[in-house]
């Protein structure tokens, strides 16, 4: 029972945190309000973090604002119309999952990932609550890794090592979207100073004006000559602050740079530094220097594979023309053997020669670096011997394709396995050298290391295709594996199946013990489903607390059913998480599949099956059948429906007379809801009603109702000898009694009509009482300051408590139908009646009883003593203009 208690306190707790302004200042997460016009009302503190401006700054800007520049991923301008707040704004629906680079003047640039939903308060007036969360560090990796491949593949298109830079430094401007690129070497006429080897992007701030600083000994003064001749990396995050001097202070005012980096690098013949610019204030940091570093090391080594594809070729060529000029012969072939040597021995980029039967007759020492054998250990030998297992047979493809006379030159990638056992891969760029009558001689392979870069794509691609919290699957990993496995199924038979598991309850897991306990769960969680997985299997974090597991191989339902029980059953031991004990239980919807469909209908199937299994009561599996999604599309339409219902004034109040039974006077009156739906006729409230309290159209429908109700009973007035004016009653459900508003709303409604609080009466079920009484009794308590009663209804028919009957003292308590007009009437369920009655008056409670619509009920009621009553004996429920009749008819009408 303490345990329940607990369990109510923390609801009741959690109602109120998450509007605290506590709360809201603590999260991570940045939340801005915005009116219709896209001005910000309010927000919290993240926010102003997140956007770079004060709070006082972010109060009335705009998404126009000119000092915020919203960019997409790939740098091109975000336009008005699709950023997310102004898009749910004018479509009215959610826009999700936005990522929107934030440009603030004098800031570094700011990656966020935008949720945006609109919200129509009571007054008509929209708005749009945008969430946001910082996800800079992981567009950089992203940004990077592309920048990486471009840089790559156009470096590796340059013919010399001069277009080879120009290259890098296009590359850098248009991929990398930085202001300025430039490479800087050593003067000649200065040992200490630099010249500009060539550049891209904002070039007259390196050249207008300032054409005599370089080359002179000033020149090697700054970040970059420092770089150059220390050879570490040198970063200044704000040019305006801290250039070296006023001149270049106001020189990147005037081309609006704010930070740079220098990156050390040494081409094949010497120094070299590599200057890179960025618009924004403190944008290199330790992710961009790293990947600016390995993108710098990568051209580093294609310049140097470069220069020693050139001095092949070149003494290739050489070597070609010795052998046509006969009366040359022996000079010019000793004089190109002596330069082709030079260029092997000591080239950078590791090189070997080999006969045709792939045995090695030449490697120069990177070579042997490269695989840790010594030369000795090489010569003679193929390269089996080195060669990673697997890839044993690519160099041999190639030699026999080369022979064949398919292929001449050739580009390929394998592995290696160092003598000490470490793999490292390799790019091989193959050629054969021919006599003067096409006869191949030799074949010269020249190699470049390709390890870490491989390690990095191999890296990037893992990130971007698994959920970085459980280390499981992502949903676009998951979605691979599904098409695969169709495809198999369309080509081979079987079945597959798809099942959804969502945590039951988990959002308030987040609410009680805030989010880093809750990301803490869905690790133990993951880890648990993750043991009971089968090899061949694939279970993804598919968002949130949603999880999906993919099975292929299955013949029956009862295989699918197996899984799901096993996926239920490894979550019956309770979770333990920093000494906390929580009891986290599923529930899941199971779509089989066959080589029919398609892969979204998949996942869509086990949605709505996992909405059945919601359904009906949560902690189990549901089997998807078609009827299910008719059911949900009828819910759905039936919902939207009911929206436009409330919109064209197709939803009514009629009212209920409720008398005195002693002398069949009317009190009041109970307001009900009415629908008549265009195609479906009238729809009972206990139909439409439960589907509204799934969504936030409850909210609205119990405004109505109120607002409907005080006005019409504004209009009602005292009769004949009557001395006090019929009260009017109005039913709220438990959804309601959450909104912290409520008291407020109630307040306004009275205001409006003129409705004096005394007649107005709530009506409460006791599953209100039981989601937080003390919560409740606060709501009931500011009600009754105000003058306004309450009733509750449907007693005896739920899980009745009667301390909450002393907790609350409800002014009326209505006797449920089922007491007045039992099935199975007898002196027992006589005498139950009697008891309520008999308990309500001991208590000091008003009984009402609900249904009466005979005679002898009436006499039965009257002779237990119960005061009011209501039912079809009196009468239905009746339109507004209706009631003046029944006031003025008084008790002759029955």
């Amino acid at each position: 029972m303490a345990d329940a208690h607990l369990d109510l306190i923390h609801v009741g707790e959690l109602q109120r945190l998450l509007v605290s302004e506590r709360v809201l200042n603590t999260m991570a997460t940045g939340i801005v309000l915005q009116g219709e016009d896209g001005v910000i009302l309010d927000y919290n503190i993240a926010a102003t973090n997140l956007l770079g401006v004060s709070g006082d700054e972010l109060i009335g800007m705009k998404s126009t604002d000119p000092s915020w520049r919203v960019i997409r991923e790939d740098g091109s301008p975000l336009s008005l119309e699709e950023r997310p707040s102004i898009a749910a704004l004018r479509s009215g629906e959610t826009s999700a999952g936005v990522i929107e680079g934030i440009d603030v003047a004098g800031q570094p640039r700011r990656w966020l990932s935008v949720n945006s939903h609109p919200v129509e308060l009571e007054n008509g007036y929209r708005v749009v609550v945008s969430s946001f969360v910082d996800v800079t560090s992981r567009v950089q990796r992203e940004r990077l890794l592309r920048l990486l491949a471009e840089v790559s593949r156009e470096v590796l298109g340059a013919a010399t090592e001069t277009d080879a830079h120009q290259r890098l430094c296009n590359a850098l401007v248009h991929y990398g979207d930085y202001a300025l690129a430039w490479i800087g070497v050593p003067s000649t006429s200065n040992e200490q100073g630099i010249v500009v080897s060539c550049a891209a992007g904002e070039t007259g701030y390196l050249l207008d004006d300032v054409d005599q600083w370089w080359g002179g000994a000033q020149s090697g003064w700054g970040h970059t000559g420092v770089a150059l001749h220390d050879g570490r990396t040198k970063v200044i995050d704000n040019l305006l602050e801290s250039a070296l001097t006023p001149r270049w202070r106001l020189r990147a005012m005037d081309y609006n740079l704010g930070s740079t980096i220098a990156i050390p690098f040494k081409p094949d013949d010497g120094n070299a530094v590599l200057s890179i610019y960025d618009r924004h204030v403190n944008q290199f940091d330790e992710i961009t220097t790293s990947g600016l570093e390995v993108i710098a090391k990568e051209v580093e080594l294609i310049i140097s594979h470069v220069r020693a594809l050139e001095r092949t070729e070149q003494a290739l060529e050489e070597t070609r023309a010795a052998f046509n000029t006969l009366a040359e012969r022996e000079r010019a072939l000793t004089d190109s053997e002596i330069r082709f040597r030079v260029a092997f021995e000591d080239n950078m980029s590791p090189m070997v020669f080999s006969d045709l039967d792939d045995k090695l007759t030449a490697a120069n020492d990177a070579f042997c670096r490269m695989i840790g054998y010594s030369r000795e250990e090489l010569i003679g030998k193929d390269s089996k011997q080195f060669t990673y297992p697997d890839d044993i047979g690519i160099t041999e493809g190639s030699l026999h394709h080369s022979q064949s006379g398919t292929l001449d030159q050739m580009r390929y990638t394998k592995r290696y396995l160092r003598k000490d056992g470490h793999i490292i891969y390799s790019e091989v760029s193959r050629t054969p050298a021919r006599d003067a009558d096409g006869n191949i001689l030799y074949y010269v392979f020249s190699e470049r290391d390709v390890t870490e870069e491989r390690q990095l794509t191999s890296q990037l691609s893992h990130q971007a295709l698994h959920d970085p919290l459980t280390g499981l699957a992502n949903r676009a990993l998951l979605e691979d594996r599904l098409e695969h496995a169709h495809q198999r199924i369309m080509r081979q038979g079987g079945l597959g199946v798809v099942l959804i598991l969502d945590l039951d309850d988990f959002k308030a897991v987040n609410d009680a013990f805030g989010h880093v306990m809750g990301d803490q769960l869905l690790i133990a969680a993951a880890h648990r489903l993750h043991s009971v997985t089968r090899a061949t299997d694939t279970l993804c974090r598919f968002g949130g607390d949603e999880f999906l597991y993919l099975a292929e191989g299955i013949e029956t339902e009862v295989e699918a059913e197996t899984l799901a029980r096993r996926l239920l059953a490894v979550l019956v031991e309770p979770f333990t998480i920093d000494e906390v004990t929580v009891e986290q239980h599923a529930s899941i919807g199971v779509s089989i599949f066959d080589g029919e469909g398609d892969v979204d209908q998949f996942i869509q199937n086990a949605d709505v099956a996992l909405y059945e299994a919601k359904r009906q009561g949560k902690n189990k599996y549901v089997l998807f059948k078609p009827a299910m999604r008719d059911r949900l599309a009828g819910h759905f339409e039936m919902v939207q429906d009911l929206r436009a219902a409330l919109a064209n004034g197709t939803l009514a109040m009629n009212f209920q007379p409720i008398v005195r039974l002693d002398n069949s006077e009317i009190v009041g009156f109970e307001a009900l809801m009415r629908w008549d739906h265009p195609v479906r006729g009238e729809v009972l409230p206990e139909v439409f009603i439960p589907l509204a309290e799934q969504s936030e159209l409850i909210f609205d429908l119990g405004i109505f109702a109120l607002n409907q109700a005080v006005t019409a009973a504004s209009t009602w007035t005292l009769t004949g000898s009557r001395k006090d004016a019929p009260f009017v009653s109005v039913n709220l459900s438990a959804r309601q009694f959450q909104d912290e508003a409520l008291g407020a709303k109630i307040e306004a409604a009275l205001t409006t009509s003129g409705l004096a609080p005394e007649r107005l009466v709530i009506e409460i079920t006791e599953s209100v009482m039981l989601l937080d009484v003390a919560e409740t009794s606060s709501v009931l308590s500011r009600l009754s300051r105000l003058g306004v009663d309450f009733a509750l209804d449907d007693f005896g028919t739920g899980y009745s408590s009667l301390a909450y009957l002393g907790v609350l003292n409800p002014r009326i308590i209505k006797i449920d139908q089922s007491f007045v007009s039992s099935t199975y009437a007898s002196e027992r369920s006589d005498s139950l009646l009697e008891a309520i009655i008999s308990l309500g008056r001991k208590l000091g409670n008003t009984m009402l009883a609900e249904g009466i619509e005979t005679r002898e009920q009436l006499e039965q009621l009257r002779g237990f003593g119960c005061e009011l009553g209501q039912g079809f004996l009196f009468a239905p429920a009746v339109p507004p203009e209706g009631v003046a009749s029944l006031i003025e008819g008084g008790s002759r009408q029955w």
